[in-house]
Parts: structure tokens; C-alpha cells; sequence
């Protein structure tokens, strides 16, 4: 009977932070004979891991920064699944469900749990600063020592964590990205191709996400490459306070919006180069690594996440924070040098393949999971 089995609870904002990244791990706790609990967004990826045998309990958890309301009933949310579910092993990934789940957990729990967290990025608060940088600074230095462990996903933010002192260095943890499947991103050979080239962005619709940047450089480089394709590709998420009108989307000539898409290696498969403006305070840009997976070479700016995910003239270039003429030369630069973008997607793909395969990344959880002696 499921009620005898010892329980695991992954909390994240919503289905897509579970299925995409660690859906492999989830599975590997059903094949150990846990019984697993969802505590997400009742969404479509939600349900797509119910169909393995996880249970879901909806949480709303608020994207769109500070939310009293909000923040204080996904806490008594999480309170009242604690209590009903009584885990043995607890893993938080985003901010919020690091928060309120962690604070939760050792008030109901106690210490009868393993409570991991992972923080994926600091997002749009800590860009631009002020009052909900300073809450949710003070969220994590009371909700993070009461964990096993906090694993970090670039080493810039586990150093301000320490430097803020949120945390114990010992319980410190960098694990590099979520991880991609490479052998479902098919290694792409663009030797030789003479059709016109096509720029592919992807990331929400967000100012910080490098929006506006992608747009100008677009515009910039029609004038002399007239024939290259800037493609979009993003959700829409209007209640955030760093949303991008999609109007204003819709109404740039110089790029062509597709939407969210289901799946984005066809177009990645498609694309000649990625470009990657964001400064949001990526974690490790998952997009970034499946474009390297199908060898696709990067620019973006040196930013915290993003610096780890390109090496710097090897897989594709860094520019300077915000500087719109570096990324406008950058992309010039390997339009007009076609052998380049090859040579550089070949090393992408090897990246890929040595630093971010999911497998590795799982594993490293599961090492981190049986050093709490967390039997899986």
C-alpha cells in the first residue's frame, strides 16, 4: 500500500521546473518504491508526471515578485501538505518554494525530514534591487540553514549567498545547470549551408530577459543583412512587473515572433546561431545548453549563469553587460563567418556532452541525497 511507502516531496513554481529538469530523477525515486508528491502549479507537465505515479497537490505559487497575500497562503499551503503527507525527504527548486516549503517543513517536521533546496536564479528582484531584493534576502537567511543542503547552479550566486551570509559554506553545494538530454537534441551539421541565416532567441517576455536588446540588434543587422531571420520564441507573461508588451512584440518588423512552443529543438535545429541577451540572474541558462547540444554557438552577455554556459570564444562570445554594439559586432562578426559558427557549434556540442548531460547532474543529486542518508 502506497501509505507504507516513505515519501518525497519536490515543490517548484510550476509542472515545466519538475518535468523538464528533473523528471529522471522523480522517476528514479518511483523505481526505488517511493511514493512521490508534487507540490506545483496543476499544469499540463504536472499532469504528465502524474501519469508515471507521482501525486500532485496544487500550490499557486506568485511568479511576480512580492505578494503578501500569495506568499503567506502557499506557506499555509505547504503547511497543510507537510502535515498530510509527512515526507522523509524534501527538495525545493525556485525561490518561493525554497522559502516558504523550508519554513514550512521544520515547523511541521521538525527534523524528521532531509529538506534540499536548489536555487535556480535570483531573477528580476535582485537585477533591479530595492525592497523585494532585501525580503527575499531575508526569506533565504531564515529558511536556508534549516536545510540539509542548498545547491547553486552557477558559483556567482553561492558566492553572494555566502558573502550575505544566508548560509553555512558547509552547506553549500554548486551542481552546474538542471542539465539537458543530449541525445534528444540531435547534433546538427551546418557546414556548407547558403540559405539566409537565422538568429534564434528564447526566453519570456521580459525586459530583463534581453527583449528589447534581441529587437534592436535585429533592426541594426537588417540594414546590411537583410535577408536573416531573428526568430522569437517565448511565452507571454503579462502580470509580471518586467513583462513586454506582446502589442509591442507584434508590432517589430524586424523579428518574427512564434510563440511558446512545445518543443524547441526544431528550431534550434533550424537556427545558424543563438542569441542570448538576457541579465535576468540566470541560474545556468537552459536554453543556452540545448542550443550547445545541437551545436549551436551563443552570444550573450557576461552576466552571472550566462558566463557559465559559453566559454568565451570557444562555444561562442561574452559581451559586456548591456552593451548592444558588442552583441551587434558579435553577431556581424560570425554572420560573415560562417567556418567559424561551425567550428564553434562543434566545441558547444562538446561541452554539452562533458558538462551538461542530465545524467551526470542526476547523479550528482543522488550522491547528495545519500550522503543525508537518504536511501535512493
Amino acid at each position: 500500500m502506497k501509505e507504507n511507502l516513505p515519501v518525497a516531496l519536490f515543490a517548484a513554481n510550476r509542472g515545466y521546473a519538475l518535468s523538464n529538469s528533473r523528471k529522471g530523477l522523480i522517476q528514479k525515486f518511483l523505481n526505488a518504491n517511493w511514493r512521490v508528491v508534487l507540490a506545483t502549479a496543476d499544469d499540463d507537465h504536472a499532469q504528465d508526471l502524474v501519469r508515471l505515479g507521482a501525486e500532485l497537490e496544487p500550490v499557486d505559487f506568485d511568479r511576480g515578485g512580492l505578494s503578501v497575500l500569495s506568499d503567506v497562503l502557499a506557506y499555509r499551503r505547504m503547511s497543510q501538505i507537510y502535515r498530510a503527507y509527512r515526507p522523509v525527504m524534501a527538495h525545493h527548486f525556485n525561490a518561493k518554494p525554497v522559502i516558504a516549503g523550508t519554513l514550512a517543513a521544520r515547523r511541521v517536521l521538525k527534523g524528521d525530514a532531509r529538506v534540499f533546496n536548489t536555487i535556480t536564479g535570483l531573477g528580476h528582484a535582485f537585477v533591479e534591487g530595492g525592497m523585494t531584493a532585501w525580503l527575499a534576502g531575508m526569506g533565504y537567511r531564515f529558511a536556508l540553514p534549516h536545510a540539509e543542503a542548498t545547491v547553486f547552479q552557477n558559483s556567482d550566486d553561492r558566492d553572494l549567498f555566502l558573502r550575505s551570509a544566508w548560509l553555512e559554506e558547509s552547506k553549500a553545494r554548486l551542481i552546474l545547470g538542471s542539465g539537458v538530454d543530449i541525445n534528444r537534441f540531435d547534433k546538427v551539421d551546418r557546414t556548407g549551408r547558403d540559405a539566409a541565416p537565422v538568429i534564434v532567441m528564447i526566453g519570456r517576455l521580459l525586459r530583463q530577459k534581453g527583449i528589447p536588446e534581441f529587437v534592436e540588434v535585429a533592426s541594426r543587422i537588417h540594414e546590411s543583412w537583410p535577408d536573416a531571420r531573428f526568430l522569437l520564441v517565448g511565452e507571454e507573461d503579462p502580470s509580471h512587473p518586467d513583462a513586454v508588451s506582446s502589442v509591442w512584440i507584434h508590432a517589430q518588423q524586424s523579428i518574427e515572433y512564434l510563440g511558446q512552443l512545445a518543443d524547441v529543438a526544431p528550431i534550434l535545429q533550424e537556427a545558424d546561431l543563438l542569441l542570448f541577451p538576457s541579465y535576468y540572474r540566470e541560474g545556468l541558462p537552459r536554453v543556452v545548453m540545448e542550443a550547445a547540444a545541437t551545436g549551436l554557438p551563443t552570444i550573450g552577455f557576461e552576466v552571472p549563469g550566462v558566463r557559465e554556459a559559453i566559454r568565451n570564444g570557444v562555444t561562442g562570445y561574452l559581451c559586456p553587460d548591456r552593451d548592444v554594439d558588442a552583441l551587434e559586432q558579435r553577431v556581424l562578426e560570425l554572420l560573415e563567418n560562417p567556418e567559424r559558427r561551425v567550428v564553434m557549434g562543434k566545441a558547444a556540442r562538446s561541452l554539452a556532452e562533458k558538462e551538461f548531460d542530465i545524467e551526470s547532474i542526476q547523479q550528482q543529486y543522488i550522491s547528495l541525497y545519500r550522503e543525508a542518508q537518504v536511501s535512493i
